[in-house]
């Protein structure tokens, strides 16, 4: 979905080391930053976290980044609970034991 809003496959891969998201414009390394806070531990989203949120995004905009963050963590829950692999490959869903062993 990103490579299909205008993202780099860079960018994209940026996206899995904080150190490399200097490509990013800040207010969307802040919005990474929030839906990090979210997902982690909603309750460190401080006052002064979103102040800054405030600074960069309108009340609608940040209502919106968090419904979509709230709702992709919900989604990522429920899929991996009744092992649902949505990658749309044939690879074996990831083993949540850790055995390597594919849960029946």
């Amino acid at each position: 979905m990103a490579r299909q809003l205008g993202y780099t496959q860079e960018e994209v891969d940026a996206l899995e080391e904080k150190g490399r998201r200097e490509t990013f414009a800040p207010e969307v390394r802040l919005a990474l930053e929030y839906a990090e806070l979210m997902t982690r531990d909603a309750h460190r989203v401080s006052d002064e976290f979103f102040a800054r949120l405030k600074a960069h995004y309108t009340d609608a905009q940040i209502l919106e980044l968090t419904s979509v963050v709230g709702l992709t963590n919900y989604w990522n829950r429920f899929t991996t609970a009744l092992r649902i692999d949505l990658s749309g490959t044939d690879e074996p869903y990831d083993d949540p034991t850790g055995t390597g062993r594919k849960s029946q």
